[in-house]
């Protein structure tokens, strides 16, 4: 161990693009927070961050474990029921054989024992919503949470979907931060905050601050975020059925969006500032999305089918890691910042992908996408237009000015902005170029036979997949 160890506070947000978030741009200020400890001394932020995958499992998995979706193989099945081999090691594994205590705290089933994502934490916790009441662990701040719910949550109401699970992490992190700050031994904290995650339904304290601007109430727009979003079922069909949203409808699903963004933003503040106050010494603060959200790009809702930049681009901030700025205006992938957090504290293993961020970024990024399953939109709408997609597991290799998408049914190249037009006859040499530099990338990865089990999910953990739209 270093003489002066570094402690690590890891913040996933779900579902939040970069194009969204007003540190990457935004006009609307939906990441005040963010900006303020991007612009502080030791912070920097990253414009061009690209998820490993398009959905929490993989992502997840690519963040825990350094490596790429089609080497993990979480998610690949595109249902999340092949867990994590055996084999792999995580960062959190990596750094407890250095010393480091390891926590996580998860309100995501997707990141727990079944898929092997619990795996090198010394202390594990599972917030499940509809049992949080009734857990140990948080049964005060929750308290605490339905004592403020007219704040922090939809006031009085027994709709669960109304209801979020944010208040209830950030106090039981503030305690969890009073231990580990107590204990000389360094500490890496990984938390995955639940908000934005569909359906939106920001909180009393945020529910009208972007709502000025849309003919609908906030009221109104919160129901029809929770009509549209709360089951699984309704979304696949508006999807399979064209989105048909009024642009009343698209702006009032995005300002509840937006809202959500600053409850989560609110919630990054907090615990930045919590570890700033205990003096915890040296701290990594590292905060990203693990995947953004479409509002009819492509004709699709949620986190669906497609790599597009509203999915893979999120947003990043690193604090108190120096060097790091080198790369700010490059490519940088989800592996990367794994890598560059377990090289600056002295952990190296054969298994990361990536790079370094301390020596520049890339020209190129990676997202993966593994099978997609069309039943349940044809079943909406057996006229559904699947032809567009890709059935196949799915690569894109995004540079600054292009994005190539290969699977084995079919490859596009998109001249950026635009995903929706196929360039690859109009820029045959560039098209080449992307195919060449793919084939290096895959070739270079370490591709591993399936486990030969599968993830094993309790009804809560089932029940909770479900509140979320994923079942």
């Amino acid at each position: 161990m270093s003489e002066a160890p570094v402690n690590v506070v890891w913040i996933t947000l779900e579902s939040v693009r970069a194009a969204n978030a007003s540190v990457c741009g935004y006009e609307r200020e939906t990441t005040p927070n963010l900006r303020r400890i991007a612009e502080s001394d030791g912070g920097v932020s990253f414009e061009n961050c690209f998820s490993g995958s398009i959905w929490t499992p993989a992502s997840s998995a690519s963040l825990l474990t350094g490596t790429h979706l089609f080497e993990h193989r979480v998610g690949y099945d595109g249902k999340a029921e092949e867990p994590l081999p055996s084999e792999f090691a995580t960062l959190p594994g990596l750094l407890r054989e250095r010393g480091y205590r390891t926590a996580c705290l998860s309100p995501n089933s997707y990141i727990s024992e079944p898929t092997g994502l619990d795996r090198g934490f010394d202390k594990f916790h599972l917030l499940l919503q509809r049992k949080a009441p009734f857990d140990g662990e948080t049964a005060l701040p929750t308290l605490k949470y339905l004592l403020r719910s007219r704040t922090y949550g939809p006031g009085f109401s027994l709709d669960i979907d109304k209801h979020n699970q944010t208040y209830v992490m950030l106090k039981t992190l503030e305690s969890w931060l009073d231990s580990l700050a107590s204990d000389p031994a360094p500490f890496f904290l990984y938390v995955h905050c639940p908000n934005p995650h569909l359906p939106y339904t920001p909180p009393q304290k945020w529910i009208d601050s972007f709502t000025d601007d849309i003919t609908l109430s906030p009221r109104e727009a919160l129901q029809l975020s929770l009509d549209t979003y709360a089951d699984r079922d309704q979304m696949i069909g508006s999807i399979a059925n064209g989105c048909q949203f009024t642009g009343d409808e698209w702006a009032a699903l995005r300002a509840m969006y937006d809202a959500e963004i600053a409850y989560a933003d609110e919630f990054v503040g907090s615990l930045f500032d919590r570890v700033r106050e205990l003096d915890t010494g040296n701290t990594i603060f590292v905060v990203t999305g693990d995947h953004g959200d479409l509002f009819g790009e492509r004709g699709l809702l949620g986190h669906n089918l497609v790599l597009h930049d509203h999915l893979t681009n999120v947003p990043l901030i690193i604090h108190g890691l120096e060097g790091v700025e080198r790369a700010s205006d490059s490519m940088v992938q989800h592996v990367d910042i794994t890598r560059t957090i377990a090289e600056a504290l002295g952990v190296t293993d054969k298994q990361f992908s990536g790079v370094d961020l301390r020596n520049g970024g890339l020209e190129y990024a990676i997202s993966q996408r593994g099978f997609a399953h069309f039943d349940e939109y044809l079943n909406a709408n057996p006229s559904f237009d699947t032809s567009q997609f890709h059935s196949q597991p799915t690569t894109a290799l995004r540079s600054d000015s292009f994005k190539f998408v290969r699977s084995e049914d079919k490859s596009a190249l998109y001249e950026l902005p635009d995903e929706d037009t196929d360039t690859s006859d109009e820029y045959p040499v560039v098209r080449d170029r992307f195919n060449t530099r793919l084939d290096e990338a895959l070739n270079s990865m370490t591709f591993r036979d399936e486990s030969g089990r599968g993830a094993e999910y309790t009804d809560a953990m089932e029940q909770q997949l479900s509140d979320l739209g994923y079942k």
